[in-house]
């Protein structure tokens, strides 16, 4: 509904520039809500007890990587070879600095799908502390933790600054949409569950 509300034209949205940040903040806590309910879920079909759970939900800020290694944690499924090979998702390339052609998408591999995730987080975390506002461009600060920084994934612009656009919020929404539900799927079929209903969750298709 964010999405549907900004113009998607050329130049300064105005006031709609607000919501990019907020399409960034929604779709990574609606993430960390269900990879917590979906990895206690899972815990308790393989009969680990409320304190086994309660530790293994005790994270702060998941991100997809964090997510597949919770799952391998409790069911010792592997590395995900398999299936993590072939995988590939699509996301909004941001353009070079000078570079005027309309954004275009790019294949992200399962790695680089990992590694783009933790740059949203730290989008996520200097959006939630304050560090950046997210609806111009501006300095953005290094990783608060971790190695991947927030302007990885953002609009690389003049002086040192990047821009969050509607376009990268759209990534972020899309990547951890999508691999949420490849790794929950996984799951599902390693414990011989039947196929997850996705129908009433919004894919945020690009």
């Amino acid at each position: 509904m964010l999405e549907k509300l900004h113009p998607r034209a050329r130049g300064n949205p105005g006031n709609a520039g607000a919501l990019a940040p907020a399409i960034v903040l929604t779709a990574v806590s609606a993430f960390e809500g269900f990879v917590e309910e979906f990895v206690a879920l899972v815990a308790a079909h393989r009969n680990q007890s409320f304190g086994q759970i309660a530790k293994l939900v005790s994270m702060n800020n998941p991100t997809v990587r964090v997510f597949d290694e919770k799952l391998r944690q409790v069911l010792a499924w592997g590395d995900g070879t398999s299936w993590k090979t072939p995988f590939a998702v699509n996301v909004w390339k941001p353009p070079a600095i000078g570079d005027s052609s309309w954004i275009r998408k790019q294949a992200l591999s399962w790695t680089d799908a990992e590694t783009h995730a933790e740059g949203w987080m730290q989008v996520r975390h200097c959006l939630t502390h304050g560090l950046a506002r997210g609806f111009r461009s501006e300095v953005w600060p290094g990783p608060l933790r971790g190695t991947v920084s927030a302007s990885s994934v953002l609009r690389p612009r003049s002086n040192g600054k990047y821009s969050l656009s509607v376009h990268g919020a759209e990534s972020c929404a899309h990547i951890y949409r999508v691999c949420a539900q490849r790794l929950a799927d996984e799951a599902a079929s390693f414990i011989g569950h039947a196929t997850l209903d996705w129908s009433r969750v919004p894919d945020f298709k690009l």
